[in-house]
């Protein structure tokens, strides 16, 4: 029994040693679960520090997964009706730029991960929908831009205080990128191909980035673009709800002339 215990503690001092583990700056070191344990619960600026940090890399796990529904629902539909362009590219160009900041300020990849993972699923997307609209080369085109851009800002070359002034304003690219699929929706009385588990997943990722930015970030910009991005996705959520099952209205066919 005691080399059992003794393998136990052995066990868990390799995986939760100071080395190893995943907890930030803000939680002191410990050699065992227990301490791991009560930390957590005597120290509420470890727990809020952890819980960020797990919070964290559980949005940047979900991003990788969270647009692959729409994606298939584009392919199985063969389709991209109700998806707004203008809402594919702005978000894209949004994500292109907060990455570079991320990475040229030097945040925790936790807080940034997600925008790498959700840029490889917009690729896809804009590949998708301009091939659906009859514009492929278009897309592809469009996609190649977009990935030298991310390479032109992420290189020393770029100058850091245009992506600091390009954060400042992610707000308005919040509701350049959001509000065109909103009012699409409304007066389509429909959201088409848009996949409800992509559109909640955003939402519940934009709220939780609000925690976050909070404790890991220090940057009020990125905090209200945050805010302004889970209203705005709640909102097409919402619609998302409201309007399924529904159809758009077909385009009315043009009158034929009866021939004698």
């Amino acid at each position: 029994a005691g080399s059992s215990t003794s393998h136990s503690a052995y066990f868990w001092t390799c995986l939760l040693s100071p080395h190893r583990r995943l907890l930030p700056p803000a939680c002191p070191t410990y050699t065992g679960l227990v301490p791991l344990i009560t930390t957590l619960l005597q120290d509420r600026t470890c727990f809020r520090a952890a819980l960020s940090k797990g919070l964290g890399l559980g949005i940047v796990a979900a991003a990788g997964l969270i647009k692959l529904p729409q994606i298939a629902s584009i392919v199985s539909s063969r389709s991209a009706e109700g998806l707004s362009k203008t809402t594919f590219l702005v978000e894209t160009f949004g994500h292109t730029y907060n990455l570079a900041a991320h990475v040229r300020q030097g945040y925790p990849p936790s807080t940034y991960g997600d925008f790498a993972a959700l840029l490889l699923q917009n690729y896809a997307l804009l590949v998708l929908i301009y091939a659906y609209s009859g514009q492929p080369a278009l897309g592809v085109s469009i996609v190649v831009g977009a990935v030298s851009l991310l390479g032109g800002m992420c290189s020393g070359g770029f100058p850091l205080g245009v992506l600091q002034a390009l954060t400042a304003g992610n707000v308005l690219l919040v509701f350049a990128s959001r509000l065109p699929q909103a009012i699409a929706n409304y007066r389509a009385g429909s959201t088409g191909a848009l996949s409800l588990v992509t559109c909640v997943g955003m939402w519940l990722g934009a709220t939780a980035r609000i925690f976050t930015t909070l404790t890991e970030v220090d940057d009020p910009s990125i905090l209200a673009g945050y805010i302004a991005a889970g209203v705005l996705n709640g909102i097409i959520a919402m619609q998302v709800l409201f309007y399924r099952g529904k159809k758009s209205p077909a385009a009315p066919r043009p009158a034929t002339k009866k021939t004698q």
